[in-house]
């Protein structure tokens, strides 16, 4: 067994250090060497995907407690490889591949190609080396040098309006996401005297309800994951930073985004034991998902678009770990990984497809009965598919909220179909689509529960009373969104419909306010 353990830690430990060694080189001489230099480091990123892939096949054959391994004697530097850190480094490694093929083509004839790839690869590494941390040491150091690393790629061309601009904002909110998460955890080693992950989830696991006391260290953790995930209202700057390149993009959106649910993940086992936090991660998760829904629907800009649609996948994930259904927020980082870092990298061909998808965009007007049957299908398919899969949504924190977002895409899909004019075998068709789908994530959720079981508290209280208000608010939600869209006047009048429109086209000028204020703090020139 120490030789498996052995096995597996050289597997793994070498990615983070092999990328942040890019440090070290002239971005001159690299700039020299474009060609070698993209090659170099889609290389070395496809190497580590690989030998974490046989990492985790070896991990999960051979045993299922955490593999630790530490550089020195204290344990700030090493490795805590579990199903949790599994599961994210394989997708790290295998999107920053992507991402690093994608950027040779994306940035050709660019004089300043190895200066890219060198900061793209160095912030690969602080991420990888976050993920795969031992204790809070590497984790924040990690933190500190992911968010510095980015901070380079986004003035990449720093000379774009604005660009500027939304890079020192983003410093600034990270800064202040930085200062929560030291202050957390010099308050953890200083009360429990350790700074391993293994020795303090023990010891929270032991003292539990006696943690009350020092509580401030989940809410200092919980605002340090709300700066770092774009949560309303400090999310202004990430609708800004379309002037960076796309590969950044989507190294931002898919990957680094998310740091701040990792964070409440790997820490649940602490959290779980500050309710009051969680109850206010909720919140704002929900907020900040409905807030970035609202205004993601009225963008004509496509990259714009995407970054809202992030905020609001950032809301509704966050909202998922502040129910306490931590298993679903992992799912939820890996599955919205893949999609936006696509989306992001394949935005150049977006305009081509709305055309073939518009080129006869005939809409009819719903009456309302028809909307409450799509309603009711939803309920239906996701009522049914619980009684299959045994899901007990009193039980399983997180399941009541998740079932209505799940009603409420499923509604979507037929509301839409339902206005295109298909009716009968078409609109059957389109719910067994839909069911199966359904069935889908609920089966990948009982896998994730299974798979995660070992890394995640299995003391996870219930809320039923914050889920039942957060799930009839999202309904309300669905409900006034459909109407909205599909003309029907309800309790607003056209004029009134037509000045929302124009607020949310705007993000209800929260943009404009931060950013008259930070010209005014000094962040920029004015004409920047």
């Amino acid at each position: 067994m120490e030789f498996m353990e052995t096995l597996i830690s050289s597997l793994i430990i070498w990615i983070a250090p092999a990328l942040i060694a890019w440090v070290a080189l002239s971005s001159q001489w690299l700039n020299g060497r474009p060609y070698a230099a993209g090659k170099l480091a889609e290389s070395i990123a496809w190497l580590g995907f690989g030998s974490a892939t046989l990492a985790t096949a070896l991990w999960a054959i051979s045993r299922h407690d955490p593999v630790v391994a530490t550089l020195t004697e204290a344990g700030w530097v090493g490795i805590r490889f579990d199903a949790l850190s599994a599961t994210i480094l394989l997708l790290v490694c295998f999107l920053g591949a992507i991402i690093l093929r994608f950027s040779q083509n994306y940035l050709a004839g660019d004089k300043r190609q190895g200066y890219f790839f060198k900061w793209l690869c160095i912030t690969l590494g602080a991420v990888i080396a976050l993920v795969i941390a031992p204790g809070l040491v590497q984790f924040f150091a990690a933190w500190m040098a992911t968010s510095l690393g980015l901070h380079k790629l986004l003035v990449y061309y720093a000379d774009r309006k604005g660009t500027l601009l939304s890079a020192r904002k983003k410093f600034v909110v990270s800064r202040l996401g930085d200062l929560c998460l030291l202050g957390a955890f010099i308050g953890v080693y200083v009360i429990y005297g350790v700074q391993d992950f293994g020795q303090l989830f023990m010891i929270t696991q032991e003292q539990g309800a006696s943690l009350d006391n020092h509580a401030w260290i989940g809410w200092l953790i919980i605002l340090g994951a709300m700066f770092k995930s774009a949560q309303f209202p400090f999310h202004t700057w990430l609708p800004d930073t379309m002037g960076a390149p796309t590969p950044v993009s989507a190294l931002m959106h898919a990957g680094i985004i998310n740091g701040g649910g990792y964070l409440v993940v790997r820490m649940s086992p602490v959290l779980v034991n500050t309710p009051g936090a969680l109850h206010l991660l909720a919140i704002f998760g929900a907020i900040t998902a409905i807030y970035a829904s609202m205004v993601m629907l009225s963008q004509t800009s496509v990259k714009r678009s995407l970054a809202y649609s992030t905020i609001a996948q950032m809301g509704f994930m966050l909202l998922q770990c502040g129910l306490g259904a931590f298993h679903l927020a992992v799912l939820h980082i890996v599955a919205h990984s893949l999609y936006k870092g696509h989306a992001f990298l394949s935005s150049g061909s977006a305009v081509a497809t709305a055309k073939k998808l518009n080129a006869d965009p005939k809409y009819i007007k719903l009456p309302q009965m028809r909307i409450w049957l799509a309603v009711g299908i939803g309920i239906s398919i996701v009522v049914g598919l619980s009684y299959v899969f045994g899901i007990s949504h009193s039980e399983k924190p997180g399941m009541l909220v998740l079932s209505m977002v799940v009603v409420m895409a499923i509604t979507q899909l037929l509301w839409m179909q339902m206005r295109r004019g298909r009716t009968g075998s078409e609109l059957s068709k389109t719910a067994i689509f839909a069911a199966g789908i359904a069935a889908i994530y609920f089966i990948l959720a009982g896998v994730a529960d299974s798979v995660l079981a070992t890394s995640l508290p299995n003391n996870v209280p219930t809320w039923p009373v914050t889920e039942m208000v957060l799930t009839f608010f999202i309904f309300a939600f669905l409900l006034t969104s459909i109407r909205f869209q599909d003309g029907h006047p309800g309790f607003l009048t056209v004029a009134y419909k037509r000045r929302l429109y124009v607020h949310a086209l705007n993000g209800f000028y929260m943009n404009t306010i931060v950013n008259k204020a930070a010209r005014k703090m000094g962040l920029v020139p004015e004409n920047r």
